[in-house]
């Protein structure tokens, strides 16, 4: 395999492992009371999904990539 697609399927697996972080951080949030521990999680559940973005995004810039590559041949 060539260094984008292992770097697409690597980016791939952050992204499924950080949904799942996500997940359980979510329900967490929901069985708390209000108070300043919910409003921390929910910045941390923020930032989880910005870092999900992030990753989606290259994994997009990397794919064009790729498909450039393949046109120049």
């Amino acid at each position: 395999m060539n260094k984008p697609t292992e770097d697409i399927l690597t980016l791939s697996q952050e992204v499924r492992e950080i949904s799942d972080e996500i997940a359980v951080m979510k329900r967490k949030k929901n069985e708390m009371v209000e108070g300043g521990g919910k409003e921390s999680l929910k910045e941390d559940i923020k930032m989880k999904q910005y870092q999900a973005l992030f990753y989606i995004d290259k994994m997009g810039n990397l794919s064009r990539e790729m498909e450039n590559k393949s046109i120049e041949r």
